[in-house]
């Protein structure tokens, strides 16, 4: 029986540039509560070397890299540094031992290389979470232009299509000698990338957090015998009433009228462009709708008294802030894992409106808890969002029936008895 997990992560609350890191914290304090003991690892960017939260003991071990909590992100000096594995991995395995852990369980790509390392010296079983396609590629740009269902890249389609894709649509502003260092750069990222492949190779057991991202994957690197799907859980905690959320609406200057809200980076990958491009079109069928675009990015909003951008917000901004909202947009173009802002939208009882991509399609069912449109259709997602802003009774209905899919489908007795089952599977290491 395991009783003592470890979760290997390079970022944990409240260092935490996604929606990763606050699932990685609510699957560790739910294990607490269910009776196993958990110890987390992490690089320390600049808080206490040790902290027990929510029945959960939180290493931070030394790290290149010193900043605020908040959502930025070490970058390549954490991911790509090879000095800074070896020791990770000796941390890990040092505190492996000391707490008496039965499982290791990296919860992130640039944790993968140092808790396998760590597991091996240990013999002890290797998981890692799966929750995005940064196990496949660097840069994971093919799965926005490829027809592909599963993906395995190759160095020619790596170097010839999908770096000057990322560069064409992420980094278009760098010319001449910036852009040849981060053609460099992505070089190495590739070659830094097949030993996390080997890593992945390893490892016992995968999980991700919805089918869709797991069928991404093809089976010479992840056999059927090893893969597992374990839910995201949502927030916890009281949910916001409407006087906080028009307290935060007033505090963010959002005028009168339907309020659409996108929350996340604002980039290709996640369809900001594509939400852009359906303003018009849902300007002309609901008068006096309100736009919000709440996350930072590199993508620019056009300018208008009826869109907002209020950059990344904390959770009881956020959280009053959805409650407010009319409609909740995930338009991902790549296939979004299982998007935390649509987890956290049913939660609070807001109808989504997602594209039919990646994990999105297992948690809105369509046309009851939300609609589902192709991506990169901004006139489908305009029709879309338009219909439920222009009936009150039906998005009433389906936020209604999306906090009852919810309370189901994301029940923390459910998704830990899933972790679980997983962390007892029996599983053969690879020769």
């Amino acid at each position: 029986m395991i009783k003592t997990v470890l979760f290997a992560s390079e970022y944990y609350p409240p260092f935490a540039p996604g929606g990763a890191e606050w699932t990685n914290a609510a699957w560790a304090s739910a294990l607490a509560r269910h009776g196993r003991r958990v110890v987390v690892v992490t690089p320390n960017y600049g808080a206490a070397t040790r902290e027990d939260r929510d029945g959960v003991t939180i290493h931070r071990v030394p790290s290149p890299v010193h900043m605020s909590p908040g959502t930025r992100e070490a970058g390549w000096r954490i991911r790509s540094n090879p000095l800074f594995r070896r020791s990770f991995a000796r941390q890990i395995e040092r505190l492996a031992r000391q707490e008496g852990a039965d499982l290791i369980h990296a919860q992130s790509k640039g944790a993968l290389v140092a808790a396998v390392a760590a597991a091996q010296r240990c013999r002890l079983p290797a998981f890692v979470t799966v929750r995005d396609v940064g196990l496949l590629c660097p840069l994971g740009a093919c799965t926005l232009f490829e027809p592909w269902t599963t993906f395995d890249c190759t160095t020619e389609q790596y170097v010839g299509r999908c770096v000057p894709f990322y560069l064409r649509h992420y980094e278009p502003e760098q010319r001449g000698l910036r852009r040849a260092i981060r053609r460099l750069r992505l070089r190495w990222a590739w070659r830094d990338q097949q030993g996390t492949g080997r890593a992945l190779q390893k490892v016992d057991g995968v999980i991700g957090v919805s089918k869709g991202i797991l069928s991404l994957f093809p089976e010479r690197l992840v056999p059927a015998s090893r893969r597992h799907v374990v839910y995201t859980l949502p927030p916890s905690g009281p949910r916001p009433d409407a006087a906080a959320a028009a307290r935060v609406r007033e505090r963010l200057q959002i005028g009168p009228g339907p309020l659409v809200l996108y929350a996340g980076k604002r980039s290709f990958g996640k369809g900001t462009r594509v939400l852009v491009d359906a303003l018009d079109a849902i300007r002309a069928a609901v008068p006096g709708a309100r736009f919000v675009f709440a996350g930072k990015g590199e993508m620019p909003l056009p300018s208008a008294p009826d869109v907002h951008a209020v950059d990344s917000l904390t959770h009881d901004m956020l959280f009053p802030l959805y409650r407010e909202a009319d409609v909740v947009v995930v338009p991902s173009i790549w296939p979004e894992p299982l998007s935390r802002v649509i987890v956290e939208a049913m939660w609070l009882g807001r109808p989504v409106v997602a594209t039919a991509v990646g994990g999105s399609p297992e948690a809105v069912e369509d046309g009851v808890s939300g609609l589902l449109v192709p991506r990169g259709d901004a006139p489908a997602l305009a029709a879309a969002i338009s219909a439920l802003l222009r009936d009150p009774e039906r998005r009433a209905q389906m936020g209604a029936a999306a906090a009852a899919r919810a309370a189901t489908m994301f029940d923390e007795e459910r998704v830990v008895a899933s972790l679980l089952e997983a962390y007892e599977s029996p599983t053969t290491r690879p020769a």
